[in-house]
């Protein structure tokens, strides 16, 4: 049971001291070993692909000498261009993923934690695959959206049970909040002085998972609405659904990312043997970052950047016919999914080290947390509650 303790109290909260594994003489990495296993590493492999069909698309431009880059202008030749491209990254980092889903099965030593990583890293295929999908067919691609909205959401949620895993569950995350002198807000709340109470875990929770909810029922409608001829997608007009469902996703996910960072901010010393810093903000840039992406492209339609693209169907057969090679809406499309595609490459190597499977396979996080949850039941017992020491 949890008790309310006067400030100026301090209640030893930090994880003890615990034995973590370390390489002896005999477990030294030698040099050949280092190399071997650079060479086993699914990022090296990876890069390796990328630059093996990179040079063969060059190859393939050029022997086509003199290059006729006019010529590729057209519906047919740029949107395969661009689906070869796109699918080639999203294959690889979909692989990549997919290796270091397998390694964390492999060495899977604290099930809770490691099954909410595996999820996150799974944001990798499901948004390149989706991403690749809208690239072949146009009329799929408010779809796909739909798709990676519920999956964002989904991650939302499985991030925050992540931390909370790592801080000893529920009741370790009140504990948590308990010891505050006061509960710590961002910008532009920070002036406002809050005291700590069992309250907040709560604040937190529906902060977060608010998006979790309402993400993929704006998604739905807009589905429902596009479906009905009135969503416009990326048309900034009152009499369409676009704007009306953007407006309420970016409240909703500017509420979720205030949340979290002031979650982050009032249990950071305690994440710190896990290193949530970086788990953070690469969670915040594939969720939120995408999402704005959506909307600059938007934006660059509004203001003509993007428009559409003409195609002389005098000198040029695949226009067929039409003077119009690609409207603003299929540009949009194209611009935006290429660049999620070539994204999740990225992602996928920066997720081989900020959700390594390393600390699992060596044990360090699982003797972390198991250690985390033997201090909390030690404290409720009576026999052993002086591991619990206060100072006034």
């Amino acid at each position: 049971m949890l008790h309310q303790y006067p400030h100026p109290v301090h209640i030893q909260t930090q994880y003890p001291a615990v034995d973590l594994p370390k390489n002896g003489p005999q477990e030294r990495i030698t040099c050949c070993e280092r190399i071997l296993s650079i060479i086993k590493n699914e990022v090296t492999w990876g890069i390796f692909v990328i630059l093996c069909c990179a040079f063969s698309l060059i190859i393939v431009w050029a022997v086509n000498s003199p290059v006729q880059w006019q010529m590729y202008k057209d519906p047919v030749h740029e949107q395969g261009l661009m689906t070869i491209i796109g699918g080639i990254f999203a294959i690889v980092a979909s692989c990549m993923s997919l290796v270091q889903i397998i390694q964390h099965f492999a060495h899977k030593t604290h099930h809770p934690s490691q099954k909410r990583i595996m999820k996150i890293i799974g944001m990798v295929p499901i948004y390149a695959i989706t991403s690749w999908l809208s690239l072949l067919f146009f009329k799929s691609a408010i779809y796909m959206e739909f798709v990676q909205s519920c999956y964002e959401a989904y991650i939302i949620y499985c991030f925050f049970l992540l931390l909370t895993k790592y801080l000893g569950g529920h009741r370790g995350v009140e504990e948590v909040i308990l010891i505050q002198e006061r509960i710590k807000l961002p910008l532009p709340l920070c002036c406002i002085k809050v005291y700590p109470s069992n309250k907040w875990v709560w604040y937190f929770k529906i902060g977060l998972l608010q998006y979790s909810w309402i993400t993929p029922i704006c998604s739905g409608v807009a589905v429902v609405l596009n479906l009905a001829d009135v969503y416009g997608n990326g048309e900034w007009k009152f009499s369409r659904g676009y704007l009306y469902i953007t407006i309420i996703i970016n409240i909703s996910q500017s509420l979720a990312l205030y949340s979290l960072i002031a979650f982050y901010t009032n249990t950071k010393e305690e994440l710190r043997p896990f290193k949530p810093l970086a788990k953070f903000i690469v969670i915040k840039l594939i969720v939120f970052f995408i999402f704005w992406q959506s909307v600059l492209m938007s934006g660059l339609a509004v203001i003509h950047i993007l428009r559409n693209t003409l195609c002389d169907p005098t000198t040029n057969t695949d226009c067929n016919g039409s003077t119009t090679g690609f409207t603003v809406e299929q540009e949009k499309i194209l611009l935006s999914n290429i660049l999620i595609c070539v994204e999740m490459f990225f992602f996928a190597i920066a997720h081989h080290w900020i959700f390594s499977w390393k600390p699992y396979a060596n044990g360090t996080f699982k003797m972390l947390m198991e250690s985390r949850y033997r201090f909390m039941n030690n404290k409720d017992d009576p026999k052993t509650n002086a591991v619990v020491t206060t100072t006034v």
